[in-house]
C-alpha cells in the first residue's frame, strides 16, 4: 500500500503517526520509515496494522510473510 494511503488510513481512524509513536515510546520518524518502506520492524508495523485494522499482508504486501509471523509467535 502507498505509504499516503496508510496514512489515510489512520486519519479515518482517528490517529496519526506520532500517536502511534508515542504509545511505542519511540519517534514518529521510526514510525514514518516503517510506513514509507525505508526499514522494517514488526512491532511498529503490528502498531500501525491494529491502529488502521488493516493486515500486514495488506499494508505491506510481502513484507511480512505470515509464517515468520507464525514463528515469531510460537516463540514468544
Amino acid at each position: 500500500m502507498h505509504p499516503a494511503d496508510i496514512n489515510a488510513a489512520l486519519l479515518k481512524k482517528g490517529t496519526n503517526q506520532t500517536i502511534i509513536a508515542e504509545s511505542l515510546d519511540i519517534t514518529h520518524v521510526a514510525v514514518s520509515h516503517v510506513i514509507h518502506g525505508r526499514s522494517s520492524s514488526k512491532r511498529i508495523a503490528d502498531a500501525v496494522s491494529k491502529a488502521t485494522g488493516l493486515s500486514l499482508e495488506k499494508l505491506w504486501p510481502g513484507r511480512y510473510p505470515r509464517q515468520t509471523r507464525q514463528k515469531l509467535a510460537a516463540a514468544a
